[in-house]
């Protein structure tokens, strides 16, 4: 299984301003910190349970109609 920063390194491939962003923490804090300060509206947010300790964070790309997923703990 990867480790969060493999993850950062290929996401910094195609999307360095993501890596830039999320590359120093994996928490939902820094992530709705990101999202507040670029407008985004709530509802454009999805979670999805994977167990009792981790989650995924999904984030709705308007513009791309693509979505920004955040693996949270």
């Amino acid at each position: 299984m990867k480790e969060y920063l493999e993850h950062v390194a290929d996401l910094r491939a195609d999307y360095p301003e993501f890596a830039d962003s999320f590359g120093r923490s994996d928490s939902l804090e820094n992530v709705l910190v990101w999202m507040k300060e670029r407008g985004f509206p709530p509802g454009a947010v999805d979670m999805v349970s994977q167990d009792e300790f981790s989650y995924d964070f999904l984030i709705r790309l308007a513009a791309e109609d693509r979505w920004l997923v955040f693996g949270v703990n």
